[in-house]
């Protein structure tokens, strides 16, 4: 193999300390909060790294660049799976999506961009003036800057947005380097191209218009949306946080946790994956801009956020489960690296990423503990702990403060807690939704808030009388949907004594739906064809009714979560791509169900969460819609390999109110039966 340059990724090389410690990426706003200098580092560094010139090869250009477009090698790295056509360059990029290379593969592209922005932070501190100390000050916190996270799964703080201000505002305040406070252009609301497209062919049609990275792009000017994404993001964090709680505490398979390619043999609660909540994210932030398209998204500023995200979830999963790592799986294609059937594993090289001797690549097993690259999280600090198993206690304890210990605790936060905000405008024409400002977002139509508070109060007032009574059994149908879909934590309302102080695990007014600590818990499995719709696109679910325009889907009340595919054009440069098109390469992904059902309990809507009537419940309410990423609907019946199931497990709390899933999942065709798309007794799941 011959490369033109052999650059060698290191990260931040950090010897760590006597007992091991290593310095930690840190969540984005406990980074603005607490960290102010490092956080203002963070901000210039990362402007005067997208500002490199974009010959260079740790540019932030080039660096994102490895992902997708422009589809040229980096350092000269030949590609895993180059090809040919009339106007190409023959280099299929390096893709490790829906493949078991996906997580590992990233943790060294991110030491890259974290090396490069590192350096970026260094030389900034240095320009700082002498005088006053302020040299010395921002020096020391250069010291220990680590790449920073966007926690998109945990709550909010409350009266702020589920999507930072830091990351939705054109500008932002900064004490630049000589010494003022000044509002600069926020580096971290998108990337600038300079020049826009600094070779032609660099880029598509369709991305070369941008100047920019968008969020939500305008249709008819293409301007960016950002408001768009927190009351998004909110409406479906009850959805989003049972996800990864689920992911963290019940998936025991690396395999099964890490990636979300669906064959056969796939059991029922394996149908989610790591980089099935990760497209989500994509999704979610995106809508049809830069970050919803793989080939692209590396270059809006989120991407390294969401995708540090990712690597710490990794990291928490990977100490809860030691002994779990890679089965080694045949190449399903011949590629640079391996040949058609020929393993793929943990030694498998993770190109163009070489090693710190520049003389290999990195390879699975050699990045499997980030202190390889410097750095841990908050919850991966194992030096502080004498054993493992304190260590590991430690860690599920993060999780269920971060995510919620277990259902019916989930569902008192994320219901009770939550404010809903202003229904989205309601303009008319393309260019006035393009309008809503930031400001926008946090305000909030007292009429409308208060008949949503009202709502939320009466539901817990249900669960307080059903501790006492029965329910009444009532029609399957479900109350219309809300008209104030869209979320944001702010307001707060008063919840019931019994609800907010509970001795036990489990909120005393809902023990009866769990008797002896065990209850049945409900997901919705989704599957389809990858490519097969020569775009991305996503499967909406929702219980009950909800507004036939897709345009409102996101922001539905009666949306319970989605599963996003990231799908290709027929036409891409990225060769595994055009392989696992051709070859019909499905995946899978995961809602849960359970809180949304819980809703609908205290709502006086449903008995129990029994099979005998969750049963009749779901047949009469759970619906399923597909949306493109430009907001359209799509037929159903017309998404190739499409299928829709629904399962069960059960569930044991124990006294610390941690969840123990049995994995032993039931499937209800009963269910899904004659719906569009939906799973029957002959089908395979």
């Amino acid at each position: 193999m011959s490369t033109d340059i052999k650059f060698a990724i290191t990260g931040v090389p950090t010897p760590p300390s006597s007992n091991g410690a290593v310095p930690l990426r840190r969540e984005l706003r406990d980074l603005q909060q607490n960290y102010p200098e490092q956080f203002n580092l963070y901000l210039l560094g990362l402007r005067d790294f997208q500002g490199l010139d974009e010959a260079k090869l740790d540019s932030y250009y080039q660096v994102a660049g490895i992902h997708g477009m422009p589809f040229k090698p980096w350092a000269g790295v030949p590609s895993d799976t180059d090809w040919s056509q009339p106007g190409s360059s023959g280099f299929g990029g390096y893709c490790t999506h829906s493949s078991i290379l996906f997580i590992t593969w990233h943790r060294p592209y991110l030491a890259l961009y974290e090396q490069a922005l590192y350096a970026s932070v260094q030389a900034v501190a240095q320009k700082f003036p002498v005088e006053g100390g302020l040299r010395a000050k921002y020096v020391a916190a250069a010291k220990d800057f680590r790449a920073p996270y966007f926690d998109w799964a945990s709550q909010p703080p409350k009266g702020t947005l589920a999507f930072p201000e830091s990351l939705s505002s054109r500008t932002i305040q900064v004490v630049d380097v000589d010494g003022k406070t000044k509002s600069i252009n926020n580096p971290l609301h998108r990337f600038t191209f300079h020049p826009v497209n600094p070779s032609p062919g660099d880029f598509s049609a369709a991305w070369s218009r941008y100047p920019s990275t968008v969020r939500y792009p305008n249709r008819l000017t293409g301007a960016s949306r950002d408001e768009r994404i927190a009351p998004i993001l909110a409406n479906e964090l009850a959805s989003l946080r049972n996800n990864v709680s689920l992911l963290l505490l019940s998936y025991k398979d690396f395999d099964a946790f890490s990636y979300n390619r669906w064959d056969p043999n796939t059991n029922p609660g394996d149908f989610g994956s790591l980089e099935d909540v990760h497209n989500e994210i994509h999704d979610r932030t995106g809508g049809n801009g830069h970050m919803s398209s793989l080939e692209v998204s590396a270059f809006d500023p989120l991407f390294w956020l969401h995708h540090v995200n990712v690597d710490r979830l990794w990291s928490i999963w990977q100490d809860l489960n030691p002994n779990s790592f890679m089965t080694p799986r045949p190449a399903p294609y011949s590629t640079f690296v391996a040949q058609e059937g020929e393993s793929q594993s943990k030694s498998t090289p993770l190109e163009p990423f070489w090693d710190k001797s520049a003389a290999n690549f990195w390879t699975s097993e050699q990045v499997k503990d980030s202190i390889t690259f410097g750095y841990a999280y908050p919850e991966t600090q194992k030096w502080k702990y004498s054993s493992v198993k304190e260590y590991q206690a430690a860690i599920r304890k993060s999780v269920t403060a971060l995510y919620g210990s277990n259902v019916f605790a989930n569902f008192v936060e994320n219901v009770a807690d939550r404010t809903p905000a202003l229904k989205k405008p309601q303009a008319t024409g393309e260019e006035s939704k393009s309008t809503v400002s930031a400001a926008a977002a946090h305000a909030v139509e007292l009429s409308g808030a208060k008949k949503v508070a009202e709502k939320v109060h009466n539901v817990f007032q249900h669960a307080e009388e059903k501790a006492q009574k029965p329910v009444v059994p009532v029609k399957d149908t479900k109350a219309e949907s809300s008209t104030a879909a869209g979320m944001m934590i702010g307001l707060s309302i008063k919840r019931p004594s019994k609800l907010t102080a509970s001795p036990g695990p489990i909120p005393e007014s809902l023990k009866y739906l769990a008797p002896d600590g065990k209850y049945t818990d409900w997901i919705v499995n989704v599957r389809a064809q990858k490519h097969g719709l020569g775009q991305s696109f996503r499967v909406i679910v929702f219980l009950g009714e909800f507004n036939p325009d897709p345009e409102t889907w996101d922001d539905e009340f009666n949306c319970v979560g989605r599963v996003s595919v990231l799908g290709r054009s027929a036409e891409t440069q990225c060769g595994k791509c055009r392989k696992d098109n051709a070859n019909g390469l499905i995946v899978s992904g995961t809602v849960p169900l359970t809180s949304a059902l819980l809703q609908d309990i205290v709502g006086g809507e449903l008995q129990s969460l029994k099979p005998e009537d969750v049963i009749p419940h779901l047949r009469a309410n759970l619906k399923w819609k597909v949306a493109l990423f430009n907001g359209d609907e799509y037929n159903l019946e017309e998404v190739p390999d499409l299928k829709v199931s629904v399962a069960s497990t059960e569930v044991t709390i124990d006294e610390e109110g941690l969840p123990h899933y049995s994995r032993q999942y039931t499937v209800y065709p009963e269910i899904t039966e004659g719906k569009p798309c939906g799973h029957g007794p002959e089908d395979h799941i």
